[in-house]
């Protein structure tokens, strides 16, 4: 099949590997979209979608290593040779799944599995695994139905949703926006919005330059919410907590009673429903408003 440019072809590549004694797989694919799936067999299947000038297409090679319970699945790219496209099936044997990418999308689903994903330029997306770290530096991760999972990005959004287990997040500049997690949340933003809906365990919100969002259900662990240059909004009616705000120059609206001394800070204190668990929200230089 070739593409318009009469030097330049794609390609399709499939292989089928026996695992044999490995446990752990490692994939390192440096540039393109790598999608994980789970295997209809005992075999790891991959097919490549390779783009280049056909006289280097024919240099082009895939390299499996083994070490002891581990595979590592790599390819050589040579010069002008682009990578489009990995599929990987991964077998019920494997427990851990590594995957790699410089400049490639990582898309992992369906596989219970720990899996740890980093891409330097490339958005992650898993879904359905087990324990999850993921990482990149410019690009989105999103973690669905998985038991739990830490994300660490410098310049990307975040989405975690419907985690068994806690969640640890941390960004420099991106959004970060959590909700139906039934463990214990931390999200940590320098430029970044928060915001977290119906968690079930203890929270640690903080922002530096960003406003925070949070609603609670009956359900919660307790805990902070801080932001230095941002507003707080909060949903606490279906809440049981002890509730406290502070401000330093913003305004609090809230049921509760305020108390203002001079150009101090601004502080408010009540419970709210049979107030089991405590909330501590503090803004130094934004609102806070409670619905």
């Amino acid at each position: 099949m070739r593409s318009e440019a009469a030097d330049l072809e794609v390609r399709y590549f499939q292989e089928s590997v026996d695992p044999e004694a490995a446990l752990r797989m490692v994939v390192r694919i440096p540039e393109g979209v790598i999608s994980l799936g789970p295997s209809p067999d005992a075999f790891i299947h991959i097919e490549y979608e390779i783009h280049g000038e056909s006289s280097n297409i024919a240099d082009w090679k895939t390299s499996i290593r083994r070490h002891d319970s581990i595979l590592v699945l790599t390819n050589d790219t040579p010069k002008d040779i682009y990578t489009a496209s990995v599929q990987v099936k991964v077998p019920s044997r494997i427990t851990d799944l590594e995957v790699h990418s410089m400049k490639g999308e990582i898309d992992v689903r369906d596989c219970p599995i720990d899996i740890l994903a980093i891409s330097e330029l490339g958005s992650v997306h898993i879904h359905g695994a087990r324990n999850v770290e993921a990482s990149s530096v410019q690009g989105t991760v999103t973690v669905l139905s998985s038991a739990s999972a830490t994300v660490n990005t410098i310049d990307g959004s975040v989405k975690c949703s419907k985690l068994g287990g806690p969640l640890h997040i941390e960004t420099q500049g991106g959004d970060i926006h959590a909700s139906r997690i039934k463990g214990n949340v931390v999200a940590l933003t320098a430029k970044g919005d928060i915001t977290v809906m119906k968690p079930e365990g203890r929270i640690r919100l903080i922002s530096h330059d960003g406003d925070i969002e949070l609603d609670l259900a009956e359900i919660f662990g307790g805990g902070e919410a801080s932001t230095y240059s941002g507003d707080i909004n909060l949903m606490l009616e279906q809440a049981n907590v002890e509730f406290r705000a502070e401000t330093l120059s913003g305004q609090i609206s809230s049921p509760g009673t305020t108390i203002a001394s001079g150009a101090g800070p601004r502080r408010c204190a009540y419970r709210i429903g049979l107030g089991t668990k405590r909330l501590h929200v503090k803004s130094v230089l934004g609102d806070i408003e409670v619905e």
